[in-house]
């Protein structure tokens, strides 16, 4: 868990920075030294409610966005402060801070909601020594249609694979796949104009958490992935990271 995170951090430097240092006690907690072995870190971080925007300017406090567009905020916020605590990225400016998109992590997955004042941070790598017989690895799929970056994340914790690998290549050695997607914020997929935005029945994170899913269940010849959604400065915009426990035998 991280330092107190307050409602005016959100969205700012400050919580980057309380987020990168959680980031490195946990590593230290895991007994990994080297950022190059963490694959996944998964947080929970807090977002605004009227009663914490309340209290942030009973204080004198202002804060960086509203109510309902908060939790992409946070999460963005948070995946900057996880690459920052990899060294995957130097300290952003104010200014990049949900704008400059090609800064990211590419081991993030970050949620928030109302039941945190802290960053809760799970943090997972392969630590020298340890044995057993999982491994974890991670890529980043480009875009919603990357099925290569899928197999990337497989092949990085650890399984040969083909040049052009398919789900019966596994070997029913892939324990399971986490993923980070969001609709590119562009509105086209490969040149195509993609409607998940202007969409108005139903919402672009049902459209693009359906469509990845999808796109991974073929890939792993398994429909039990787990897909998350809103995930700016986590993966490339229109993408997100990929990570892949594998079974890699005695």
């Amino acid at each position: 868990m991280s330092v107190e995170l307050l409602p005016e951090d959100i969205g700012r430097p400050a919580m980057v920075q309380k987020v990168a240092d959680a980031v490195k006690a946990a590593m230290r907690d895991a007994g990994i030294d080297n950022p190059a072995d963490v694959h996944y870190v998964q947080t929970k971080t807090p977002l605004l409610t009227i009663e914490s925007v309340q209290d942030a300017q009973s204080r004198g406090h202002d804060v960086a966005c509203e109510v309902h567009t908060s939790m992409g905020v946070s999460n963005g916020t948070t995946g900057l402060g996880i690459a920052v605590g990899l060294g995957e990225i130097a300290m952003p400016m104010a200014a990049d801070i949900c704008h400059n998109l090609d800064l990211y992590s590419s081991v993030a997955s970050c949620s928030s909601g109302v039941e945190l004042t802290q960053a809760q941070i799970v943090l997972l790598g392969n630590k020298a020594g340890a044995g057993g017989r999982y491994r974890i690895g991670h890529s980043v799929m480009k875009d919603a249609l990357d099925v290569d970056g899928i197999y990337e994340s497989i092949r990085n914790a650890g399984l040969e694979l083909p040049v052009r690998p398919r789900a019966e290549d596994l070997g029913g050695r892939v324990v399971n796949c986490f993923m980070k997607c969001e609709a590119d914020r562009r509105g086209t997929l490969h040149g195509r104009r993609q409607i998940m935005m202007d969409d108005s029945d139903v919402p672009w994170h049902r459209h693009i958490k359906a469509a990845v899913g999808g796109i991974a269940a073929m890939a792993i010849g398994d429909p039990a992935v787990f897909v998350s959604v809103d995930a700016m400065h986590q993966g490339p915009q229109g993408g997100g990271p990929v990570i892949a426990i594998v079974d890699v035998g005695e």
